[in-house]
């Protein structure tokens, strides 16, 4: 009898055994289980992190010289939120120089500069690499004025001869106007010098505007549509400089190496917006010039003749995105060709002349609105001069 209550106790106990043993294997898978869930959650954690670190803001930051309406697309693009609805995040800087801005892009401080066609050439012909040329802003616009009454008449190259012309050192148009006449055979130069045709600098417009009607020049050239106050001014305006030379490129849009190859993406998302601006100058007048009134401080009517035109003045300057790289290339040769600068010939300039950005802009608004015809039109364009 003993041993048998021995026998019942021994297996109560192994009973009571197993059922703390089962608590405590449970308990284990409980704590494995909180440990794994722990886990996961921080795993979600870390890999939400890593999204937000690897999707932080990219922002372009933008230069702008004072308040010309030059680059019309990209100031109508920014009013109308279209950046904000692309995807890109752009900053506008004021910047006091040309010179500045370039350095600017040159350094990575700036991405982006909209003005000027001659200064990359320049800088990069100087040895910079960090820039890159990779669209347009507006091209041509130059005209070739005298004074009224003098009877002067502009058709051919050898209307030039004798003449002495102002224009300010920038201007692309006279350094157009000169590479041309330099290939039609005629010499070129300073008043001083024995030439066919001769150049001088000058400060402003209006200085040179002056000095023809005063008659201390027979012609000068500017790119700022005043042929528009012509009768003001007591001038006429005799020829453009895309009389003789079209097309030709004025100011570009350059940015930062860094810029393009890193930020690729945000720079095509840039043009698209641009190039919707583009499309919304062309058929929107009266919300442009509210929007480049409020912007520029112009007068309404001459913020028309300068993009628009009007019963009496047509605009010579022409507003397009497009790189035109066949102009601007042979643009940089003709400043060698020039004296304007040096080593053009020996620069590789599909290294630093890219139409990538444009094209692929271009290609998602054709995809977008393939029976756009502004979209077609333009990538006709496109692949005729790049």
């Amino acid at each position: 009898m003993q041993k048998k209550c021995q026998k019942i106790d021994l297996i109560r106990w192994t009973v009571k055994k197993i059922k703390r043993e089962r608590r405590l294997i449970l308990a284990i898978l409980v704590v494995l289980i909180l440990i794994a869930g722990c886990s996961s959650e921080a795993d979600n954690l870390i890999e939400e992190k890593d999204r937000s670190s690897s999707t932080e803001e990219v922002i372009l930051e933008i230069g702008m010289l004072g308040t010309t309406i030059k680059p019309v697309a990209v100031i109508i693009a920014e009013s109308n939120g279209f950046f904000e609805e692309e995807g890109v995040v752009v900053n506008f800087q004021k910047v006091s120089s040309m010179n500045d801005a370039y350095l600017a892009v040159a350094n990575g401080d700036l991405d982006i500069y909209l003005f000027s066609s001659t200064a990359a050439a320049t800088f990069i012909t100087q040895g910079t690499t960090t820039l890159r040329v990779f669209g347009g802003t507006v091209s041509e616009g130059s005209e070739i004025m005298a004074a009224k009454g003098k009877g002067i008449q502009i058709k051919k190259a050898e209307d030039f001869v004798g003449k002495t012309i102002a224009c300010q050192m920038p201007e692309t148009g006279q350094m157009v106007l000169k590479d041309y006449l330099k290939k039609e055979g005629y010499t070129i130069g300073s008043p001083d010098e024995d030439v066919d045709v001769k150049f001088i600098y000058v400060n402003d417009s209006h200085t040179a505007m002056e000095g023809c009607v005063k008659g201390e020049y027979d012609l000068c050239i500017t790119n700022a549509s005043l042929g528009y106050y012509a009768d003001d001014f007591g001038i006429d305006v005799v020829a453009t400089v895309k009389d003789f030379v079209n097309p030709y490129p004025c100011c570009r849009q350059t940015c930062y190496e860094g810029t393009y190859t890193e930020k690729n993406d945000d720079l095509v998302k840039f043009e698209i917006a641009a190039l919707r601006g583009y499309e919304f100058y062309l058929n929107n007048e009266e919300k442009t010039l509210d929007i480049l009134e409020a912007y520029s401080g112009e007068k309404r009517d001459f913020l028309k003749a300068q993009i628009y035109g009007t019963e009496n003045y047509t605009p010579i300057m022409r507003v397009s995105l497009d790189p035109d790289k066949k102009a601007t290339v042979g643009f940089y040769k003709a400043l060698d060709n020039i004296g304007e600068i040096e080593n053009a010939l020996e620069v590789d300039w599909d290294q630093y002349v890219v139409t990538d950005i444009y094209e692929k802009a271009l290609a998602t608004l054709v995809e977008r609105e393939p029976d756009n015809a502004l979209w077609t039109d333009l990538r006709d364009y496109f692949k005729m001069h790049n």
